[in-house]
């Protein structure tokens, strides 16, 4: 596991007096600051060596950033031509100090620093508001679509006021994903049952070879124990499933190594997918990870873009996965992520009729789930 440190701290003058702000350069206080003044370009600023890979480099920087946008959203992934969950994501870090080869987070972030959404107050204040005008729904809120949500937060800390904030909203779950064995930070933390922890999983061949600077299989099995044991709910994300010698054998003892880990009734959610990525990602990834390998199996450019195993691949793998989970727990509710239906009917044993079916499915899964202590 890594120890990040940033070479510097960009501020935006909007956020230079914020809470989160505060607390960062607190924690960062022999670090170079630099207030923005308005007008000034980032690219300008952040001054690369042409001569060093500019991804790498630039995570180097960490920029606390007053953001603008809609943080709060429906998670991107969302399709009428797939079965979507109705998942809901909250933006507050773009870039990720892990290196894992397949990730698109290469092809379209526009920036490469460390950016931080520091006027969380603001942002958070936002989603409490959209959530109250729908006091009927429950919603699933995750943090991690363009970051990893704990790789950075022992150093950031903002998970921390987010499962205070969701602890007292009815009508809303936080999910944070990771492929990290960050925790122990978390542990005492009054989350009320409302937090999800989540792991993605997956061999430990892929881990070594394509999961760079993440945590090890066991380091993120031995997090959920702690987590479980903390009172929170899990999950668990086989995504993204790779086809490689050998998969056949290797998820199945992955997925006995879970259960071996944790107990069934912990678990909230769990989801498979396989390998999918924008073309662009291709020629990134054999300039920055030439020993990778994802890029061997038998891929094809699908209807929406992205590169993708073949049908029958993508439903031989999902379903022997599918197998071996309900073997060892079938009351979990497991589910595709990001594919069409005709791959649920030839390899699930349920098929949604839509989105709010399934939907219906996980938010069951997560009130079902026992809770020990909170």
């Amino acid at each position: 596991m890594l120890n990040y440190r940033p070479e510097r701290i960009l501020i935006d003058p909007e956020v230079k007096n914020s809470k989160l702000t505060r607390e960062i350069c607190d924690r960062f206080s022999d670090v170079p600051q630099l207030i923005l003044e308005n007008g000034v370009e980032q690219h300008k600023t952040l001054g690369l060596d042409p001569g060093r890979n500019p991804l790498t480099q630039g995570k180097k920087t960490l920029h606390l950033k007053y953001f603008q946008g809609h943080s709060f959203k429906s998670c991107p992934g969302f399709s009428q031509d797939t079965l979507c969950c109705n998942y809901y994501t909250l933006d507050l870090v773009e870039n990720c100090p892990f290196e894992c080869t397949y990730c698109i987070l290469q092809a379209f972030l526009n920036k490469p620093l460390i950016t931080v959404h520091a006027n969380l107050e603001e942002i958070l204040e936002n989603l409490g508001h959209q959530i109250s005008l729908r006091p009927g729904q429950l919603f699933r809120v995750g943090t991690g679509e363009h970051s990893d949500s704990l790789a950075l937060d022992p150093y950031l800390r903002i998970s921390p006021h987010l499962i205070r904030f969701f602890s007292n909203l009815p009508n809303a779950v936080l999910e944070l994903k990771t492929k990290s064995d960050h925790v122990d930070h978390l542990l005492d933390l009054p989350h009320g049952g409302k937090t999800v922890i989540a792991w993605s999983l997956n061999p430990e061949i892929v881990i070594e070879q394509e999961e760079h600077k993440t945590a090890r299989l066991e380091e993120r099995l031995q997090a959920a124990r702690k987590a479980s044991d903390a009172g929170y709910k899990l999950a668990f994300h086989f995504d993204p499933m790779l086809h490689f010698p050998g998969w056949e054998k290797e998820y199945p003892r992955l997925v006995k190594r879970l259960f071996d880990s944790v107990s069934p009734e912990r678990i909230a959610w769990i989801s498979m997918g396989t390998l999918r990525c924008l073309p662009m990602l291709k020629p990134i990834v054999e300039d920055r990870f030439p020993s990778s390998r994802i890029f061997l199996g038998e891929l094809y450019q699908s209807d929406d873009g992205k590169l993708r195993y073949l049908k029958n691949i993508r439903q031989q793998m999902i379903r022997l996965l599918q197998q071996e989970l309900t073997k060892y727990a079938p009351e979990i509710p497991n589910y595709i992520c990001m594919d069409k239906p005709a791959v649920w009917k030839n390899t699930m044993p349920f098929l949604p009729a839509n989105h709010d079916e399934l939907e219906a499915r996980l938010e069951n899964g997560f009130l079902q789930t026992e809770t020990e202590r909170v």
